[in-house]
C-alpha cells in the first residue's frame, strides 16, 4: 500500500504521532512500546523531504530522529497543556466524587441498587465540577493533622 500526503498532512501527521506519543509513551522510561516508537522514527525520517527538518532532527549519536525544542514549545504544547488541565480537573472531581460515594454508602449501610449508587456519584461530581470551575483549588485543603508520618 502506498500513501501520498502533502506537506501539510505531513505536518498534521508528525503533530498527531508526537500528540500520541506523548500519551502512550511520554510517561514511561524504560518500558516504551516498541511498536508505536517504530512508526514514530518510521513517519520521522521523511521529515526533510517533507521540508519539515525545522520540527524533525536526525540524531546520529542514537540513530533516531527527534523533535526539536522549537517544535515541542509550538502549538502542540498548547495541545498537550489543555489536555492535561482538562484532566487534571476531571479525575480530581471524579475521584472525590468516587471516593465521597463510597463513604456515604458505608457510613448509611444502604443497600442499593448499581443506578442509585451511580445518581448519587454524578451528583458529587457535578458539585466538585462547579466548584472547580468557579474556584479553582483555592478550597481544596488537605488536613495533614489527620495525615500520618512515616
Amino acid at each position: 500500500m502506498k500513501i501520498n500526503f502533502t506537506k501539510k498532512q505531513y505536518r498534521s501527521l508528525i503533530d498527531l504521532i508526537h500528540l500520541g506519543d506523548m500519551v502512550v509513551n511520554g510517561i514511561r522510561t524504560d518500558d516504551t512500546v516498541e511498536e508505536y516508537e517504530e512508526l514514530r522514527e518510521y513517519i520521522y525520517s521523511f521529515a526533510k523531504q517533507m521540508g519539515q527538518e525545522d520540527n524533525i532532527k536526525y540524531d546520529k549519536e542514537y540513530d533516531m530522529h527527534f523533535e526539536t525544542r522549537e517544535y515541542e514549545s509550538g502549538k502542540v504544547q498548547e495541545y498537550i497543556e489543555d489536555y492535561d488541565d482538562e484532566i487534571f480537573w476531571t479525575e480530581l472531581a471524579s475521584r472525590l466524587a468516587t471516593r465521597d460515594t463510597q463513604k456515604l454508602i458505608m457510613l448509611t449501610g444502604e443497600i442499593s441498587d448499581k443506578d442509585e449508587d451511580l445518581k448519587k456519584y454524578w451528583s458529587r461530581e457535578d458539585i466538585y465540577q462547579k466548584e472547580f470551575e468557579e474556584n479553582g483549588l483555592r478550597n481544596v485543603v488537605v488536613d495533614f493533622k489527620k495525615v500520618k508520618k512515616s
